[in-house]
C-alpha cells in the first residue's frame, strides 16, 4: 500500500537527525581503530583509516538513508529498491576500506563472493532500523539520540581506559640487587658436565663469582637451588617480535592483537622469558620502533628477553619481504631499498644513525614470488660496509649459489640453510674455513611446507631429507646456530621446537645447548657476556627440574628464570 503524498511523510528534522546519528553511531570504533592504527604505523597510517572508515557513512549509510527517507510509493518497493542501492555502495566502501587497514578487496571465488553477500541484508537492516526510529516518534528518536551519544562518548573513552589497564609487562619491584645461588646443579654445555658444589654470587645484574660452597663466607641474599639444574638462559638468534599473533598457524585473535600493540607487544616478550629465552634479535619489522623498544629495555622501563635488532633490512626495491608480505608502510620503516650503491650507502648510513642496529640483515632470495633479488654487487658493498662499522652482517638465502656468494662477500651468518637440500662438499668446508654462522630454521621450513598444503606424508619425508643435511653439516664442523623465524613459530615455545628438530637430525641434548648457547652468544657478537656461568658473565639464568644434557625437554618448564639478575617465576610453574 502506497503512503499517502504528504501525510505521515518523513520530516526535514528526522532526516537530519538520521545523519547524524549515523554518524555517531558508526564512529563509535573509530577512536579504537585509529589508536590501533597509530600505535602499529604511526601517524602516517591514520589519516587512510580516517578517511576509509568515514567513507561507510558518507558512502553507505547517508545514501541510503536519504533513498528511504525520499520514496514515496510504498514500504515494499521502498526496502527492494534501497536493497538494491545498498549492494554496489557495500562493496564500494570494501574496496575504499580495506586498504586503511592494509589489505585489499578481491574476492577471488564464488565462494568468497556467497560470504560477502551474505553480509548484505544485515548491514542494509541496520540502516533501516535506524530510519524507522528518526523517522516518528519522539520518544524512540530522542531515546535513539541518547544513546548514539552514549556510546560514541564510550567509543572515544574505550582506548584511553584501555591503555591504562592492559599489562605493559615491566621489570619486577623491588629490583634485587644481589644473590648468592646455592644447591644448584651448573650445566656447562661447552664440556658437557654437570658441575657441583658451586655457589653463584651476582649483584647488578652481573655473575661476579663462582664460589666453593663449603668455604662461602658471602652475606648476600640467598636463593636456594634445592639441587636443581643452572644454565644460561637460552637464545633465539632469529624473530621478528612486532607481529600482533602467537604463530603464524594460530587462529585469529583480536583480543591478542589489541593487547600486543596496546602494551608493546607484551604477550611476545612474555612468551619468550616464560619459555626461558632470554635474549633475541629481531631480524626485520619497523625499525624505529624496534630501536624505541630497545631503549626502553635497556632503560628497564618495559620487561621481556635481552633485545637486539637489525633495524631497517637491505633488499631490492621489488624484493622479498617488502613486494611479498610487508605492506608499503612497514617496507617504508622496516627496509632498505638498495637498488644502487648510493641508495645502498646512504640506507645503511641512516639506519646506524637511528640506531645503531646490532646487526645488519641482507635479503638475498625471493622466496620463489618476489620479482627481483639483490644483486651480488650490492651485496657485496653492503656486507663490506658493515666490516667497516665492526657489524655482523645476517644473510638471507635460498639457494647454493645465494650462500656462495654471501660466504665469499664474508657474511658472519647465513640464515634458512635447511631451505637447501644440500650443499656442495667444496662449499661446506670454505664454510667451515670462514667460521660463517648456519643457522637452518628447521621450524620455519614445516610451516612453510604446512603453508602450500603439502600432505603429511611428503612433509615428513621432506624433513627427514633436510635433517640428514643438517647431521652432515653438523659432522663436517661448520658452525650451527638456532634461530626460529618467529612467529612463522610461536613465540617462545617455537626455540623448543626447533630444539625436537634437531634431535630429530640426531643431535643430543648436550650438542643442542652448546648450539643454543656458545654457537649463539658468539654469532650475536656477544661471547663475552652470554652463554656461560662464569665471572663478568649476565645473570642471564634458568632453572630446571631436571638434567637437561640428558632430558632436554625439561627446558619447556623452567622453575624459574633471570634475567640480569631478577627473578621471573613463569605462570606455569606457578600452578
Amino acid at each position: 500500500m502506497a503512503d499517502p503524498p504528504t501525510a505521515g511523510a518523513p520530516s526535514a528534522r528526522g532526516r537530519v537527525r538520521f545523519y547524524l546519528l549515523a554518524l555517531l553511531l558508526v564512529c563509535v570504533p573509530l577512536p579504537f581503530l585509529l589508536a590501533i592504527q597509530y600505535l602499529a604505523g604511526g601517524i602516517p597510517g591514520c589519516l587512510p583509516m580516517f578517511i576509509g572508515w568515514l567513507g561507510l557513512v558518507v558512502l553507505y549509510w547517508w545514501p541510503i538513508g536519504t533513498v528511504l527517507f525520499a520514496w514515496r510509493r510504498g514500504w515494499l518497493s521502498r526496502l527492494i529498491f534501497g536493497y538494491l542501492i545498498s549492494l554496489p555502495l557495500y562493496f564500494l566502501v570494501l574496496y575504499l576500506i580495506y586498504p586503511a587497514f592494509r589489505g585489499h578487496f578481491h574476492p577471488s571465488s564464488p565462494a568468497v563472493w556467497g560470504m560477502y553477500f551474505s553480509q548484505t541484508p544485515v548491514y542494509f537492516l541496520l540502516v533501516v532500523a535506524l530510519f524507522l526510529l528518526t523517522r516518528k516518534g519522539k520518544t524512540a528518536s530522542r531515546v535513539t539520540s541518547w544513546l548514539a551519544v552514549v556510546l560514541f562518548a564510550a567509543g572515544v573513552a574505550a582506548p584511553i581506559v584501555y591503555a591504562a589497564r592492559v599489562d605493559k609487562y615491566t621489570w619486577p619491584q623491588p629490583l634485587s640487587a644481589g644473590a648468592n645461588i646455592v644447591h644448584a646443579r651448573l650445566v656447562d654445555a661447552a664440556s658437557n658436565r654437570i658441575i657441583e658444589g658451586t655457589n653463584v654470587h651476582v649483584e647488578d645484574g652481573r655473575i661476579v663469582a663462582l664460589v666453593d660452597a663449603a668455604t662461602d663466607t658471602a652475606k648476600l641474599p640467598v636463593i636456594d637451588a634445592g639441587g636443581k639444574y643452572l644454565l644460561p638462559g637460552l637464545i633465539d638468534v632469529h624473530t621478528h617480535l612486532q607481529a600482533p599473533i602467537r604463530s603464524v598457524l594460530s587462529p585469529f585473535d583480536f583480543p591478542l592483537l589489541l593487547e600486543s600493540l596496546f602494551s608493546n607487544f607484551a604477550p611476545q616478550r612474555r612468551a619468550f622469558l616464560d619459555s626461558g629465552v632470554t635474549t633475541i634479535r629481531d631480524a626485520g619489522g619497523p625499525a624505529a620502533h624496534i630501536y624505541q623498544m630497545r631503549a626502553e629495555w635497556q632503560a628497564r622501563q618495559i620487561f621481556g628477553p635481552r633485545l637486539l635488532a637489525v633495524g631497517r633490512l637491505v633488499t631490492s626495491p621489488h624484493g622479498h619481504p617488502v613486494s611479498t608480505l610487508w605492506d608499503a608502510q612497514t617496507s617504508k620503516e622496516g627496509a632498505i631499498l638498495a637498488g644502487d650503491s648510493q641508495s645502498l650507502l646512504s640506507g645503511l648510513e641512516r639506519n646506524y644513525a637511528a640506531g645503531p642496529p646490532d646487526a645488519v640483515k641482507f635479503i638475498y632470495g625471493t622466496i620463489e614470488i618476489a620479482k627481483e633479488k639483490l644483486s651480488p654487487t650490492l651485496l657485496e658493498q653492503g656486507i663490506a660496509w658493515a666490516n667497516s662499522k665492526k657489524l655482523i652482517s645476517v644473510v638471507h638465502a635460498e639457494t647454493t649459489d645465494e650462500v656462495r656468494e654471501a660466504a665469499r662477500a664474508g657474511a658472519t651468518g647465513i640464515e634458512h640453510v635447511a631451505s637447501m637440500e644440500s650443499l656442495p662438499d667444496d662449499l661446506v668446508s670454505f664454510l667451515v674455513e670462514k667460521k660463517t654462522f648456519l643457522d637452518p630454521t628447521m621450524g620455519e621450513l614445516e610451516t612453510a611446507l604446512t603453508l602450500r598444503r603439502m600432505d603429511v606424508a611428503k612433509r615428513k619425508a621432506v624433513m627427514e631429507e633436510r635433517y640428514r643435511f643438517i647431521q652432515k653439516l653438523q659432522a663436517t664442523g661448520a658452525r650451527l646456530v638456532i634461530g626460529t623465524d618467529a612467529p612463522l613459530v610461536p613465540y617462545g615455545t617455537g626455540l623448543h621446537d626447533e630444539f625436537d628438530h634437531f634431535l630429530k637430525a640426531g643431535f643430543s641434548p648436550a650438542e643442542i645447548l652448546k648450539l643454543d648457547s656458545v654457537n649463539n652468544a658468539a654469532y650475536l657478537g656477544k661471547s663475552d657476556l652470554l652463554g656461560q656461568i662464569a665471572p663478568g658473565f649476565d645473570a642471564d639464568l634458568i632453572l630446571v627440574q631436571d638434567n637437561p644434557l640428558q632430558d632436554i625437554e625439561t627446558l619447556r618448564n623452567p622453575v624459574w628464570v633471570m634475567l640480569q639478575g631478577q627473578i621471573l617465576v613463569p605462570k606455569r610453574a606457578q600452578k
